[in-house]
Formats: C-alpha cells, sequence, structure tokens
C-alpha cells in the first residue's frame, strides 16, 4: 500500500491553532515529554494526518493536490516560526514499476510556499 501522511510537530499554541482550521482529523498527536518508545520522549508536540492511501502510487499527487488545496481555501501554512511540517511518502517498491509517482514542479512549488519539506521512503514488497 502507498501512504501520504502529513506530520507536524512544535509548540502547542501554533499546533493548536492548525488543528482548529485543518480539514481532518490527526490519525496520532502526541505531548511534548510523552515516552515514544526505546526510553525516548518527544521533544516536541505534534500530530500526523492521513492524507491518502492507495494500492497504485500514481493516485497519490491527486490526492495530495487536493488536500493542500483545501488546506489553502482554510488559510492554513506550517511557515510559522518553531514549526516543522514534512509529507511523508511511503511507497511500495514494487507499484512504482509500472506507475511512478510524479510531482510536478507546481507541486513542488506548493510545498515549499506552505513550508512542506518532502521525505520518500520505498519498501519491498517483501519487507
Amino acid at each position: 500500500m502507498n501512504i501520504a501522511k502529513l506530520s507536524v510537530h512544535g509548540d502547542d499554541p501554533t499546533l493548536k491553532s492548525i488543528l482548529e482550521v485543518l480539514p481532518t482529523d490527526p490519525e496520532r498527536q502526541w505531548r511534548k515529554g510523552e515516552a515514544k518508545g526505546a526510553n525516548r520522549v518527544h521533544l516536541d508536540s505534534g500530530f500526523e494526518v492521513l492524507i491518502a492511501q492507495a494500492p497504485k502510487s500514481q493516485v497519490l499527487p491527486s490526492r495530495i493536490r487536493s488536500y493542500l488545496a483545501e488546506c489553502r481555501s482554510r488559510g492554513v501554512t506550517f511557515t510559522m516560526p518553531r514549526i516543522v511540517a514534512e509529507l511523508q511518502l511511503e511507497l511500495n517498491g514494487d507499484d512504482t514499476v509500472d506507475a511512478p509517482l510524479d510531482l510536478s514542479l507546481a507541486d513542488m512549488q506548493h510545498l515549499t510556499e506552505m513550508g512542506i519539506s518532502l521525505s520518500l521512503v520505498t519498501r519491498s514488497a517483501a519487507a
């Protein structure tokens, strides 16, 4: 399965203001100081939102565009100080052979303008 998630972390007041206008509820939330396993703690509060999940990777860009367009229409941005936003793409390596994921220059520009970095992970189907 191919997945697109938005991961955001930073200070509590700014995160709260973002969550109030975000188009969807977070899939996962955490607070600064909470345990995150392996005797480690979260250094910042944050949340993750599932944007899209699809068997074929070529479906993800249109769903990402739609979600980010809805965010922009609601005034959501991640360019504030002390906020870090990352679009995480998790791709099944076998699915991308015949159906590559294509992000245009305009897509990349929108991510930049909204203050969102990009993280890409490819997994083999056997993993």
